[in-house]
């Protein structure tokens, strides 16, 4: 009776919120020969906080009416899980255990230090961002002050990557995985640096920005010791990347540039990546356009899209892309598409809070 009384006048005085999150989209995708997708997505999310306890959950479901196009990207007619994990705060103390994302870089080209973060490939890049990555399930426990945050981190189900066909379906490892990572501000400067291991590799990285009043240079470097047993050539790995975030007005630029190390048939081979990224956004309009190049591997894609808010929960948009590739999944991507790809977007949002 009085663990009752206890636990009536507990909820009685913490605040309880939740925000309940929908959308709908419809997407048509035309490539130069033959429809690509057409196809309706249907989101939601949930948010809710009780005290220091919170809940967060994200899905959607995708009903794709091309039956061609879902088996050669294996994209069928189904519900995708993204996030849903319990949150405990206490004033600079985080714990999350559930599936979660765990996003340590803010790269959008690979390599990169998002080592616990998976994409679907097999959607080629007609999805925006948020939707192409996959995120892993485990725990992560961060403390945060105002200039410093360490966060540790065990993973039992990794991110999964998936890719269309001809690449062969695969099945991950099951192993435990842990990590770590350490931010800090000094003097205008942010760096990060951190420590995983991910199944039978290692990873080590570092990065660092500085912030400017219109200016943010940034880098990134990471290596990969592969420990994996009987391998026929050496495959650790090395990774940098060099950017700047512009903001110029209403526009925000992103430019790029990698350097990176792949696996060759009897050593690793050096290759440049750059890519570009910018956005206008003033008022309703919303342009985006993204660039990116790999000239040793011959990759390249381009996107451009326009979108307009024609009212708070309405938007519609258009949008060009173009793949090109000699090889790899690249290749794969002309391969399905033609090269040339157009489409159109509705989508619809809602908010509930309660």
């Amino acid at each position: 009776m009085r663990f009752g009384v206890l636990l009536f006048l507990l909820l009685n005085t913490v605040i309880a919120r939740a925000d309940l999150t929908g959308a709908a989209r419809y997407d048509y995708i035309q490539g130069k020969e033959e429809e690509l997708a057409n196809r309706l997505v249907v989101k939601s999310k949930l948010n809710s906080n009780v005290g220091p306890f919170g809940i967060f959950v994200e899905g959607f479901g995708e009903f794709e009416g091309n039956e061609d196009q879902a088996f050669i990207r294996r994209s069928p007619s189904r519900g995708y899980l993204q996030e849903a994990y319990f949150e405990f705060k206490l004033e600079s103390f985080f714990v999350r255990v559930g599936r979660q994302a765990l996003r340590w870089s803010e790269s959008w080209t690979l390599p990169s230090l998002d080592v616990w973060t998976g994409r679907r490939f097999n959607r080629l890049f007609f999805d925006p961002l948020s939707d192409q990555l996959t995120h892993s399930t485990g725990a992560s426990f961060s403390y945060a002050k105002e200039n410093f945050s360490v966060e540790l981190v065990g993973i039992g189900e990794l991110a999964e990557n998936f890719y269309p066909v001809p690449i062969p379906e695969t099945e991950n490892e099951k192993n435990t995985s842990f990590g770590g990572r350490v931010k800090w501000n000094m003097g205008g400067f942010g760096f990060s640096a951190m420590s995983a291991q991910v199944l039978k590799k290692y990873y080590y990285g570092l990065s660092g920005n500085y912030a400017f009043d219109t200016a943010v240079p940034k880098f990134e470097v990471g290596y990969m010791n592969d420990t994996t047993p009987n391998l026929p050539v050496k495959r650790d790995q090395m990774f940098a990347n060099i950017g700047c975030d512009l903001f110029l007005g209403n526009w925000i630029i992103l430019p790029q540039i990698s350097y990176f190390e792949v696996n060759g048939l009897t050593e690793n081979e050096a290759q440049t990546a750059f890519y570009m990224t910018a956005q206008w956004n003033p008022n309703r309009h919303d342009i985006q356009m993204q660039v990116y190049q790999n000239p040793k591997s011959e990759d390249a894609f381009v996107s451009a899209s326009y979108g307009y808010n024609l009212t708070d929960y309405f938007t519609a948009s258009a949008f060009v892309q173009n793949y090109e590739g000699k090889q790899g999944l690249y290749k794969i991507y002309e391969d399905i598409t033609g090269g040339l790809v157009m489409g159109v977007r509705f989508e619809l949002t809602g908010n509930l809070a309660f």
